[in-house]
């Protein structure tokens, strides 16, 4: 499996609702991408504004898509985030924990995009194959 060598990313879970379609995977792959830079531009333009509603709505939308592609190391980070902006409580220690979503989500769109490029010449190289064959 490739995943194995991902550190951030799991997506046997994404395989198995996908039915392993690369081409449904890919395009899950590239809404995913678009959403972490939409979260990672709201966190960074919205905390020091202090704009907790539009970032509790923001954290709540990414939640299911971190599920989906298992990162783990993020899960707990995502929750108290959620919780923190839901409640406005903690809020001293929400800078920390956004710094560290940031540079996790940095190497997760990293993982996904070396997973595109990796699904992208499977599918060229069994295009290959069948058209010489």
């Amino acid at each position: 499996m490739i995943e194995s060598n991902y550190r951030y990313i799991n997506l046997e879970l994404l395989r198995e609702n996908t039915f392993d379609d690369a081409s449904i995977m890919m395009e899950i792959m590239e809404l995913f991408l678009e959403i972490i830079d939409e979260y990672a531009e709201a966190l960074t333009s919205q905390v020091p504004a202090k704009k907790w509603e539009s970032l509790f709505q923001a954290t709540h939308k990414i939640k299911p898509n971190i599920n989906m592609f298992g990162v783990s190391k993020l899960k707990s980070n995502i929750l108290q985030l959620e919780s923190n902006f839901k409640n406005e409580q903690n809020l001293e220690t929400t800078v920390l924990l956004v710094s560290d979503c940031l540079t996790i989500l940095k190497e997760v769109k990293r993982e996904i995009q070396t997973e595109l490029r990796a699904i992208d010449n499977n599918i060229s190289n069994t295009n290959q194959v069948s058209i010489s064959s």
